[in-house]
């Protein structure tokens, strides 16, 4: 019986040291997606400001029949859509981290759960974790939709640039036509991005916000 107690007691105490640490790595993680989430949202500010007015550009250019002028911002596009590519390919990594970051989260939650279930403690600590249970599941599927989107955007940007490799060189009313739609989906898809941005740091947000809570209830309760 003495075995068994004290067994208890070093479960007990193992997990609720192991808790703090936990609290203070998922907030150290909130606070970086945040200062990632504003670097990010200033870049592609930026991005959708110069897609903008090239797409003008070309517009007066074509109304002009300026065939020289129109060559010149047929670079500045690809130009513009070889970045737009290869920050999609960093953009879609990250989006594939935060949804493996989020599946650790979720199996340390199951995890603490089962520990209270197993350990009988007050039905508000198994609330709490619960609710914590709940709250990443939710995340997770959040992460899971946002990395989706990010695949069909780059797998579209570089649909864009092959659809536009033969229309290099031509300058007839139809093929300016159809680069000028072509560039339209190009300044739509940064338009897309920035409010993607906006978002997702809504959601870092909030989670910061849960985390600290969290805290707070581990301090008021700290044996659990």
């Amino acid at each position: 019986m003495l075995r068994h107690l004290v067994l208890g007691v070093l479960v007990v105490s193992a997990v609720s040291a192991a808790q703090p640490k936990r609290n203070r790595v998922e907030k150290a993680r909130d606070r970086q997606d945040l200062r990632q989430d504003n670097r990010q949202l200033t870049d592609d500010r930026l991005d959708a400001a110069r897609a903008a007015a090239l797409l003008r550009d070309y517009d007066a250019a074509a109304s002009r029949n300026d065939a020289g002028r129109l060559a010149s911002l047929d670079q500045a596009f690809n130009k513009h859509l070889v970045r737009e590519i290869a920050e999609s390919r960093v953009e879609s990594a990250q989006a594939q981290q935060e949804v493996r970051e989020d599946r650790r989260e979720l199996k340390s939650d199951r995890r603490e759960l089962n520990q209270d279930v197993a350990l009988r403690r007050r039905p508000g600590v198994v609330a709490d974790d619960v609710h914590d249970k709940n709250r990443d599941r939710v995340n997770l599927a959040d992460d899971r939709v946002d990395a989706a989107k990010e695949r069909m955007s780059r797998q579209r940007l570089l649909a864009i640039e092959q659809q536009l490799g033969p229309l290099a060189g031509r300058f007839d009313p139809p093929s300016v036509a159809q680069k000028r739609q072509l560039y339209a989906e190009v300044v739509g898809t940064a338009v897309n991005e920035l409010g993607r941005d906006q978002a997702e740091k809504r959601e870092d947000k909030r989670e910061l916000r849960e985390d600290r809570k969290e805290t707070r209830e581990d301090r008021r309760d700290p044996i659990r």
